[in-house]
């Protein structure tokens, strides 16, 4: 059993190796690419009380996360210590994957099918419900920032909001013919609505501290804040939402994304993309970081107790 367990520990553990290894080159082409156009050089830390209240804000924001799953499942008959697994299980994928990935297949075992199937529904929720608030607060900021000049912006994200809207409050219902199966009928318990209110309110905080962050950041680096600023960054959770997402969720995308539409208001492109990059650094590598050391240590609990 020993022998076993050590082995798939250590084969996890050589699957993450590989997978931060890959990381690491993808930052040094990044690093490659970015140099020729970009100068760090400059660039130095003005205010280190904003930038470590930023910081400070991690685990308000990890705890928000956990609010958010955890209302999601409250319903459920699901044990704390399998929640609080699954959940640092899906902040270990996040680290490789889109965020609804994530939250509904990266929190999925091999053995609880029922179980599994709320985990899907319990990320699909969550996931909505942060994207509803993210296209609102873009379609807000691109009306603010533009007018209706530019009228497909604000077009884009109000279609985003009305069909993620819809496909939110609207519950999922089967025919009475199909409840016969047994996985329809497991899906059919589980697609009853969580508390959606509580999770939509939960997501509008996430979304205050994960911005806050990236002000105090940007503070940090010297760059005042203006009352622009805000819709701005509005404006590009917006866009980065919408973006496509690759092999690490959307690492590079989201730095370049915010570096354009800062730059399009003549912010100092250098500062956005590393204020950018330390927000995600803030609220991903430092959860991930925290959940290794939580499953490493359930791992040696069930295996060498």
């Amino acid at each position: 059993m020993k022998r076993k367990s050590k082995a798939t520990h250590f084969n996890a553990s050589l699957e993450l190796l590989v997978r931060f290894l890959l990381l690491a080159i993808l930052f040094i082409i990044c690093y490659q690419v970015g140099i020729k156009w970009l100068s760090f050089n400059a660039i130095n830390v003005v205010n280190y009380p904003m930038v470590i209240g930023a910081l400070l804000l991690v685990p308000a924001n990890l705890w928000l996360e956990w609010k958010r799953f955890h209302t999601s499942v409250f319903q459920y008959d699901i044990s704390r210590a399998d929640q609080v697994h699954a959940f640092y299980q899906g902040i270990v994928v996040s680290f490789f994957s889109p965020a609804l990935i994530a939250t509904t297949l990266g929190r999925m075992g091999y053995k609880n099918q029922k179980q599994n199937i709320q985990w899907m529904y319990s990320g699909v929720h969550t996931g909505l419900a942060q994207f509803i608030v993210t296209m609102f607060f873009a379609f807000v900021a691109s009306v603010y920032l533009f007018g209706f000049n530019r009228l497909m912006v604000p077009l884009i994200f109000s279609v985003a909001i009305i069909l993620s809207l819809l496909a939110y409050v609207l519950r999922f219902k089967f025919p009475s013919n199909w409840l016969r199966w047994s996985l329809i009928q497991k899906l059919h318990e589980v697609a009853q609505s969580p508390n959606k209110l509580k999770i939509l309110g939960f997501s509008i905080i996430r979304y205050a501290v994960f911005s806050a962050q990236f002000h105090l950041i940007l503070g940090g680096f010297g760059v005042f804040f203006s009352v622009q600023q805000l819709f701005i960054l509005m404006l590009s959770y917006g866009l980065i939402t919408l973006s496509p997402s690759i092999l690490f969720g959307k690492i590079v995308i989201r730095e370049l994304i915010a570096v354009a539409v800062f730059s399009w208001f003549d912010y100092p492109k250098e500062e956005i993309m590393l204020t950018a990059f330390f927000t995600w650094g803030f609220n991903v590598v430092l959860p991930v970081l925290f959940a290794l050391i939580r499953i490493s240590s359930t791992w040696k609990a069930r295996f060498f107790s």
